[in-house]
């Protein structure tokens, strides 16, 4: 079995690879967003928006757009493990450890 992260897997397909690539890309870019450089561009107390100085809202947003990527990445990684099982049954793994179909 190949301990590999899956990311430098050589088995993953051109779709795979560039899902993966894009959600790398988008963490890096937040990582970079949110450090000193950067993020005291946005400082200040003004403007607001929703209630919030602009430095929180954009910190707020980077936030919850990272929770949203990781969501959307789950539910494609689950729908792509359903479409390699066959006939949607569980794996042997699963069988022996009590999961069911």
């Amino acid at each position: 079995m190949d301990r590999r992260p899956r990311l430098f897997s050589s088995r993953l397909t051109r779709t795979e690879r560039r899902v993966y690539g894009a959600v790398t890309v988008f963490f890096l870019l937040a990582f970079l967003a949110t450090i000193w450089p950067i993020q005291a561009a946005f400082g200040g107390a003004l403007p607001f928006v929703l209630s919030l100085p602009f430095d929180l809202f954009y910190l707020a947003a980077i936030l919850v757009g990272s929770f949203f990527i990781l969501l959307g990445l789950f539910v494609w990684e689950g729908r792509r493990e359903e479409r390699r099982r066959p006939n949607g049954r569980a794996d042997d793994a699963d069988a022996t450890r009590g999961g069911s179909a």
